[in-house]
């Protein structure tokens, strides 16, 4: 089984409120799977027609569509849900502010119900610098909403700096991973301030295999039928491929050298 790959929406930070043309550019370039981006501030039901319109004109698969933030000021979720499932979108990236692991579980659940009608799956993503930190917060989190269609979503440079290991991810059930961010990036980020472990995540990163994180290894823990998504955030990336076309050539390029050489092993 040849595994289903997607540029994720933060390869092109410029196209957030343009996520049409952000897939015009992953198809063009030649991916078989996109992330779509929602901003709430510009999307609209004109936008979730153009963007339909857009996924199935070109034949991509949507992966995914980010981000719910759960904090206590609300949120985005019903919104953004509904707008995937009117794309086909397949999963909804969520990540939480609240320190309370129950009002985080409890909002993921509502998500998950308002979700499951279209079969999406939400998921919760474990990083460093948010209330949901560790895989292990984020399988307490999951198991606490009881719902079947709750996932969380392993992107390998969060992983990492973590301090979740790989054993960690092989060890856990793996039914909670409906798909996996992978990337790259140097052993240690900048420095390990929330500001640090924020620039190391919007700008350090790097294709698979061109930096230090064992990305061979970590793609190796999930069967081939999980998609990945590239969330490849580079600002040494933007600069040298302004063109978002070119980048997203680039980058599959690198990705599919990066899928050679873990099929040869």
């Amino acid at each position: 089984m040849t595994r289903l790959i997607s540029i994720a929406a933060g390869v092109t930070p410029e196209l957030f409120a343009e996520p049409e043309r952000f897939i015009d550019a992953a198809a063009t370039a030649g991916w078989p799977g996109t992330g779509i981006w929602f901003d709430p501030d510009t999307w609209d039901r004109a936008r979730t027609r153009t963007v339909a319109d857009r996924i199935a004109a070109t034949g991509l698969t949507a992966v995914d569509m980010e981000v719910i933030r759960i904090g206590a000021d609300g949120d985005c979720g019903e919104q953004l849900i509904d707008a995937a499932a009117e794309v086909g979108a397949r999963n909804v990236l969520t990540i939480s502010s609240l320190p309370d692991a129950d009002a985080t579980a409890e909002r993921l659940g509502e998500l998950c119900r308002h979700a499951a009608p279209a079969g999406i799956r939400v998921c919760i993503e474990f990083m460093r610098f948010t209330a949901v930190k560790t895989l292990a917060d984020a399988v307490d989190v999951a198991e606490r909403t009881g719902e079947a269609n709750v996932g969380i979503l392993c992107d390998l440079l969060h992983v990492v700096r973590s301090g979740t290991t790989f054993d960690d991810i092989a060890a856990a059930d793996a039914g909670l991973f409906p798909y996996v961010q992978w990337c790259d990036a140097p052993a240690e980020p900048r420095g390990w301030t929330t500001r640090d472990l924020v620039g190391d995540a919007l700008d350090d990163r790097s294709a698979p295999g061109e930096g230090d994180l064992r990305a061979d290894a970590f793609e190796a823990l999930f069967s081939p039928s999980v998609p990945f998504s590239l969330e490849v955030r580079s600002a040494a990336l933007r600069e040298e491929f302004p063109d978002a076309v070119e980048r997203a050539e680039h980058l599959l390029k690198r990705t599919r050298a990066a899928l050679d050489r873990t099929s040869r092993h």
